[in-house]
């Protein structure tokens, strides 16, 4: 009786796809702009370079898809933390905050992955079009929390977009102020200042803001 052997299983390309996003994200967190490479890529993953050029038109496009596929995970971790939250529009807001600065993103380890992303975003069509997908959900979930928030305190005629537009800058620039140097501030003073923004959307510092 001949032994049993194990059938061969072909993977489905959505599997194949999220085994080299997985392995793209690892060589960017650990060689930088160096894991920018389809040979360094498949190696990583442990299959063929013709595997990825059947899969990915460019080396840009696999980035591009690494790229969408790490933000809308940790946009999806941040939502589900503000919605294990009271359903009120200041606590949901809060929620928002609390994730924002805790281990979730206020990790050293992604900005050298964040990195790479942006160093491409000038010259690559496919990274730029991943870029405005993720922005504008982001930005459209936080224009969202801060409307039903304004429209709680009767200040439904603030242009919400650009009070949203300030805050994700305001979110950004403190994430890289802390990835570059963690002890530049505490991660409760980053919550206090976001608190103080939606503070000055209540007591109507952005009513003058052009609509």
């Amino acid at each position: 009786m001949k032994a049993n052997t194990p059938k061969y299983r072909r993977e489905s390309p959505e599997v194949r796809r999220e085994g080299l996003v997985d392995a793209a994200l690892r060589c960017l967190a650990r060689d930088g702009h160096d894991g920018v490479s389809v040979r360094r890529i498949a190696a990583e993953a442990g299959v063929s370079v013709g595997l990825i050029n059947h899969y990915y038109a460019s080396i840009d496009e696999l980035i591009a898809h690494a790229f969408e596929t790490l933000a809308r995970d940790l946009v999806r971790k941040l939502l589900d933390r503000v919605g294990e939250a009271p359903s009120s529009p200041r606590a949901r807001l809060t929620a928002f905050f609390q994730a924002s600065y805790s281990p979730l993103l206020l990790d050293p380890n992604l900005l050298g992955v964040w990195v790479v992303f942006w160093s491409m975003l000038k010259h690559s069509p496919a990274m730029q079009a991943a870029q405005q997908r993720t922005w504008s959900e982001y930005r459209e979930v936080l224009e969202q929390h801060l409307a039903a928030y304004a429209a709680e305190v009767g200040r439904s005629h603030v242009n919400v977009r650009l009070v949203a537009l300030g805050l994700s800058a305001m979110l950004d620039g403190s994430w890289l102020e802390w990835c570059l140097d963690p002890t530049s501030f505490r991660p409760e003073e980053g919550i206090a200042l976001c608190e103080a923004w939606v503070d000055g959307l209540k007591s109507g510092i952005f009513d003058g803001l052009p609509t």
